[in-house]
């Protein structure tokens, strides 16, 4: 899975991003772990790889990166910001 590529923007400003999802005119902004999980989405990763990524940068334990990980894509996907599947 990856960001979707058509009608989202992003930015990232001092450790948080703000999403821009142009279609429907709405953002979201995320804390440092989201910035992390962005910019891993801006290629197709699996949910592992995402959580991996965040066990190497905030060196929490796996099961927590999962649930995280596993709470961020819910979010991307409720708001259709994402293609591709896991």
């Amino acid at each position: 899975m990856k960001l979707r590529s058509d009608g989202v923007s992003w930015r990232e400003i001092d450790g948080e991003t703000v999403i821009l999802d142009l279609s429907s005119s709405t953002y979201l902004k995320t804390n440092q772990a989201g910035s992390t999980l962005m910019r891993l989405l801006a290629e197709d990763r699996s949910s592992d790889e995402l959580a991996e990524g965040l066990v190497d940068a905030f060196g929490i334990p796996a099961d927590r990166a999962r649930a995280d990980t596993e709470a961020f894509i819910r979010m991307l996907r409720e708001r259709k910001l994402l293609e591709g599947s896991d």
